[in-house]
Parts: structure tokens; C-alpha cells; sequence
């Protein structure tokens, strides 16, 4: 049985408030930059609640692309951990190293 882990694996954000759209009733509009994959999201982006992809240089993306990123906004998985929902998990708790021995060999001077 797999653990379910996609609430652990979503996006880390720095937010950062940027200038409002012209206009009295307009909402303020925030940055959302993942640390991990370095993908931009700008909330808020024309209308209260509208969330928009953006580029590195903060252009808009096209469509597939903005969609699937945007798919990944609330709850992730974040594509930088997305090998962790691929990945074997090991029942053992092995970290994929030989097993040690204990050095069962008398010492010298030492006597049980």
C-alpha cells in the first residue's frame, strides 16, 4: 500500500505584492514564485480569484502549458518533487546501504 503524498509535496511560495490594474474595484495582485521549481503565478490577474502562469520574464504562456501549471497551483505536486511520487518506497527504512557487521573479533588485551 502507497502513502498518500501529494498534500506534502506542493508548491513553496514567496508571495510578493505587485501593482493594481487600473480601475476603482480592481483586487490587488500578488506573485506567487515557487522556491523549488521556480515556477510564477500571478493571483488575482484581471478579476478577484483568477490565477494566471507566467513565464520567467512574466509573460503570459500558452494554453497547455499555463493550464497544466496552474493544475498544480493548490495542492501540487510540485514538478521539482515529482520524482518522490515515482519513486520505490522502501519498507525496511534502508537508505540503500550495505548492511554493516558488528566486529566480532576479540581485541587485544581485552578479556570477557
Amino acid at each position: 500500500m502507497r502513502p498518500e503524498t501529494t498534500a506534502t509535496l506542493g508548491h513553496i511560495f514567496a508571495i510578493r505584492a505587485i501593482e493594481k490594474l487600473p480601475g476603482l474595484f480592481k483586487p490587488r495582485r500578488y506573485l506567487y514564485h515557487c522556491a523549488r521549481c521556480k515556477w510564477s503565478f500571478i493571483v488575482n490577474d484581471g478579476r478577484r480569484g483568477l490565477i494566471t502562469a507566467v513565464s520567467d520574464k512574466f509573460t503570459a504562456l500558452d494554453h497547455d502549458e499555463a493550464a497544466r501549471r496552474v493544475a498544480t497551483f493548490a495542492t501540487g505536486p510540485c514538478p521539482a518533487l515529482e520524482i518522490l511520487t515515482h519513486a520505490p518506497i522502501r519498507a525496511n527504512g534502508s537508505n540503500g546501504a550495505a548492511p554493516v557487521r558488528a566486529d566480532r573479533r576479540q581485541r587485544p588485551g581485552v578479556h570477557v
